[in-house]
């Protein structure tokens, strides 16, 4: 016994004898049987588990949780190896930092695929389902600043067990962050902007809008700037703070979108002809495949050189190509029948009266 004894506390190199080796090598062989054990329980029992619930979360969450997991418990395993060991201070500190800050980012890791799997489970079926198209663009960005925030603290928390001064630290970027803010107001501008266009929601993506002299398919809304792509085929990048100050008219209700027209008839035009014109604008209308029964024909003004027609009609297809066509057929149809009725447009003009 005294020579077993002798035996184990040999020193073999670096003041480590073989019961630190030994010690080393069997605690960081049981971390990697261990994580193997919870390997082989992922693909086995829980998946059984799993694959009898009534939910999908949990088949998500054991697909994206197991690598993080085994990555942990290895951590965990060599971070507690290391303890058997007799190495230098200035080593020791230095694997001793490592692990923490490599554990740290495991758990981070594995909270957010948490997140992951709440997201592709509950949330985004929703977001799928909704009629809203909003929500697409506000999803991504709340994720994204989840996950912003959880790296931050992980960082934060790497840096405390470290040794550093936390409260330095934040106050170090608290003011940092004031220099930021006051360099970069147009850009905290435009973040609030966004922030009131997702609370108002005064446009969603696919939307067709006027707003200022653009008028077009709302095809972005981020977090500096929403794009408005025209009907000429061009892409407008207008900031948020802009889109807030503006006056916006949506013309989008029901997923149908809206179309004006005036049309100005010459003051020769008697009443029966004005009659028989708002008759043939809701023929057209009502005839065309693409244009909602919800139309309407009006004789709404004595204008300086026409009597004015207005016309409001909604096209059933949200497709620029399809809503541009249909405006095209129906303002053909309008001069046939028109020209067939004798029915005169009228065009600007001024009378001059002399008198001697």
């Amino acid at each position: 016994m005294e020579n077993f004894s002798h035996w184990w506390h040999l020193d073999l190199v670096a003041g480590n004898t073989i019961g630190n080796i030994a010690g080393f090598g069997i605690t960081l062989l049981v971390g990697f049987l261990l994580a193997k054990v919870v390997n082989i329980l992922f693909h086995g029992r829980f998946r059984d588990w799993a694959s009898r619930t009534n939910t999908d979360f949990d088949d998500v969450l054991l697909d994206l949780i197991e690598r993080p997991l085994n990555l942990f418990l290895m951590g965990i395993a060599a971070r507690a190896s290391i303890e058997f060991l007799t190495l230098p201070e200035v080593l020791d500190r230095l694997a001793g930092n490592v692990l923490t800050v490599v554990l740290t980012v495991f758990i981070a890791w594995g909270i957010s695929r948490t997140l992951d799997a709440v997201r592709t489970v509950f949330i985004d079926p929703r977001v799928a389902a909704s009629e809203t198209k909003l929500d697409d663009q506000l999803v991504p960005i709340a994720d994204r600043t989840i996950k912003v925030v959880i790296w931050s603290m992980a960082i934060l928390i790497a840096f405390s067990n470290l040794g550093y001064d936390i409260l330095s630290l934040l106050t170090g970027l608290g003011i940092g962050g004031l220099a930021v803010a006051l360099a970069a107001q147009a850009t905290l501008s435009n973040l609030l902007g966004a922030v009131t266009i997702f609370a108002d929601q005064p446009f969603q993506v696919g939307h067709l809008i006027t707003l200022g002299d653009h008028t077009g398919v709302v095809t972005a809304v981020g977090l500096r700037a929403s794009r408005i792509k025209t009907f000429d085929g061009y892409t407008v990048t207008i900031p948020n703070s802009a889109v807030v100050d503006e006056a916006v008219v949506n013309r989008t209700i029901d997923n149908r979108w809206r179309h004006d027209l005036t049309i100005g008839l010459e003051y020769s035009t008697s009443y029966d002809q004005l009659q028989a014109a708002i008759g043939i604008l809701g023929e057209i209308l009502e005839a065309h495949p693409h244009v909602n029964t919800g139309f309407a024909v009006r004789f709404m003004n004595f204008a300086d050189s026409a009597l004015e027609l207005k016309v409001a009609y909604f096209v059933t297809d949200e497709t620029v190509g399809r809503f541009l066509d249909t405006q095209s057929e129906v303002n053909l149809e309008i001069k046939r029948r028109f020209d067939e009725a004798g029915l005169s447009m009228a065009f600007p003009s001024v009378s001059v009266y002399m008198s001697s």
